[in-house]
């Protein structure tokens, strides 16, 4: 699970179960608190109640369930409710029972029980009647139970609707939920979400989000932006209370390093590599140089002539308060060794060590990342049977690992696999066994005189076939599944799949295919895109994707200390979505597309499942065979 993913889940569970246990969400009206003091048991409760007279039963039970409540006493609290009926409940006292029913489900995790009883028509019809405070109440209890379930989108609508209504703590929490699950969203929903009119408080929280989460604005783009919006929606209430990632972004942008080193290769066999990455470095300064944007001053050295902790102490006596590289893995394991970093230190590339130095951090554009991202949306799809090829090395080997992994770790089962090299149609006719059906065919006409029509069949124990290949290697693999019955299956693929340019004659035989690519290569309509295409109209070819690296390790001089310090934040960048671990190691989540028509198109939104409709996403279809 992608860390901020696993780090917004954790923090929506926490939340919810915090408010489980709060007055804000469980208070019951003083008006049919029972005079009588509340029993010490369940079982004096439930003798008390015995003596009562009926009238007054149903309404004494609710409040003494819901003081149990509030003060953790579940079990107690249930067996309290089970002696009402609530079929028998006047519009009041439904209400009041739902309010303690509710947190009973929630804290059982069970969303279903709880999203049935806040639909009850008698509910819905009695909620009318209420105060707002209480409906208010009821409504928070409503989106907290829709998050539960996964229905963000749903619960992020109920929320922006009872934030007016609810009581100082209640709206304190209710806020940092909106916010939480408007980062864990796709940034596609948001856009389509935000209103024709766009001035509803909904909309106000929509365009916050989306300007956090622009992943082709630099850090002093999206101040100005937010300057903006602060202007236009002075009373909204995350303009009166911020969110902590933006409080943390001013923060990070008033304390962020004036003077920056780079180690590079700039000769030898790394430095095509490595002129890539200075060039997207550059990009990003002229970029925010040309908008009139303060930007750090830049020393560039050169770790292909000289030992990188020369290099290193040669950068501090220059004065750089961060240094990003190296490039090298050697050399990014020889500053890993070093007992401590003076300075935050950006490594480009990934050492694998059970401890690193206190201020180094890795980033790259590391494969299994993306792996381990195709496995959580499989299994979030219901694909749990996977089929999986992969190029024989120890390229393709890590990369098979870490899906195989991730899969099998969330509850996947990779029923077949098989490593390629030449022969894409034996291979992938090994894979899906088709030899066994043709066998079994010759067996019953051996077993009979009667002409017996067949045709192969490939397996059957499969429901997706995720595909580590180039989009050479692809332009044979996918025409082989096809023609192996395997046509209807789905196909998931790394980045690799895709060369960074739209070929549609030459990609035709990838249709069908699904792959998770960067922003930067999927959406070229920037300003950055465009500054690039003036300096370098030739772009990068293979090396594109280092071009956008050294984008985002420019952006991140600003953000470095904010993702430490703040669990749940992350730069949205143009490699994707990065997050960092609790190793210091920068992961990214990047975005969706697949092949139609010989072309890659973005997916409007990555389907939560393709068993329901959550957060009105659409459920990914697989497009029809050859288009």
């Amino acid at each position: 699970m992608p860390a901020l993913f696993a780090r917004s889940l954790t923090a929506l569970l926490l939340l919810l179960s915090a408010a489980c246990s709060t007055t804000s969400t469980t208070r019951v009206d003083e008006s049919i608190v029972s005079a009588l003091p509340v029993p010490a048991t369940s079982n004096e409760a439930l003798a008390q109640l015995e003596t009562m007279p009926a009238s007054r039963r149903q309404g004494t039970a609710i409040a003494w369930a819901a003081e149990f409540l509030s003060s953790g006493r579940l079990a107690a609290a249930e067996l309290l409710l089970d002696t009402v009926d609530p079929a028998q409940l006047q519009p009041a006292l439904l209400a009041r029972w739902t309010l303690v029913a509710v947190p009973l489900a929630l804290s059982r995790q069970d969303a279903t029980t709880a999203l049935e009883l806040l639909g009850d028509p008698q509910l819905i019809a009695a909620e009318l009647s209420l105060a707002e405070a209480d409906q208010a109440r009821i409504g928070l209890l409503r989106a907290d139970a829709l998050t539960l379930d996964g229905q963000l989108l749903a619960s992020v609508r109920e929320r922006a609707r009872i934030n007016p209504f609810l009581e100082a703590d209640a709206r304190g929490y209710n806020q940092r939920m909106i916010w939480t699950q408007l980062m864990m969203l796709q940034p596609d929903s948001l856009v389509r979400e935000r209103s024709a009119s766009g001035d509803s408080p909904l909309d106000g929280w929509l365009e916050l989000a989306l300007i956090y989460r622009d992943p082709l604005a630099d850090i002093d783009s999206q101040m100005r932006n937010l300057d903006a919006w602060q202007t236009r929606w002075p009373s909204h209430p995350a303009a009166r209370e911020l969110p902590d990632m933006i409080r943390a972004l001013r923060k990070a942008v008033r304390n962020r390093p004036d003077s920056i080193a780079v180690l590079l290769p700039l000769n030898g066999p790394l430095a095509p590599a490595a002129n890539a990455i200075r060039d997207g470095i550059m990009a990003s300064y002229y970029s925010a140089l040309s908008q009139g944007h303060p930007v750090p001053e830049i020393h560039f050295l050169d770790t292909g002539s000289a030992d990188v902790i020369t290099r290193y102490n040669e950068a501090l006596a220059l004065g750089a308060r961060m240094i990003i590289g190296p490039l090298d893995k050697d050399q990014a394991a020889t500053l890993a060794s070093v007992p401590s970093l003076p300075v935050p230190t950006l490594t480009l590339n990934y050492v694998a060590t059970d401890t690193l130095p206190e201020q180094l951090f890795q980033f790259g554009l590391a494969p299994e990342d993306e792996a381990r991202q195709i496995a959580e949306q499989a299994i979030r799809e219901g694909l749990y049977l996977s089929a999986l090829l992969f190029p024989q090395g120890d390229w393709g080997e890590r990369v098979a690992r870490a899906f195989m992994e991730t899969y099998t770790a969330l509850g996947g089962i990779v029923t077949t696999q098989a490593d390629y090299r030449d022969n894409p149609t034996g291979t992938t006719r090994a894979l899906l066994d088709i030899s066994q059906s043709e066998a079994r065919a010759r067996q019953l006409r051996r077993l009979s005189s009667l002409p017996i029509e067949f045709e192969p069949r490939r397996r059957q124990d499969i429901d997706m076939v995720m595909m580590v290949a180039s989009a050479e290697q692809a332009r044979q693999l996918k025409p082989a599944l096809n023609f192996h019955y395997a046509e209807n299956l789905q196909v998931l693929a790394t980045s690799h799949v895709y060369g960074g340019t739209p070929a549609p004659q030459r990609d035709s035989d990838l249709n069908g295919i699904r792959f998770v690519d960067m922003p930067w290569i999927l959406d070229t309509r920037s300003d950055l895109h465009r500054l690039a295409s003036q300096v370098w109209p030739d772009g990068h070819g293979r090396y594109e994707r280092l071009f956008a690296l050294g984008v985002d390790a420019y952006r991140l001089h600003a953000r470095l200390p904010m993702l430490q310090t703040l669990p749940d934040s992350f730069l949205p960048g143009v490699t994707g979505q990065l997050s960092l671990s609790e190793d210091r190691h920068l992961v990214r989540q990047l975005q969706w597309a697949w092949f139609t028509g010989g072309q890659p198109k973005r997916m409007p939104v990555v389907a939560g499942t393709n068993r329901d409709n959550r957060d009105g996403n659409e459920a990914f279809v697989p497009p029809p065979a050859g288009q």
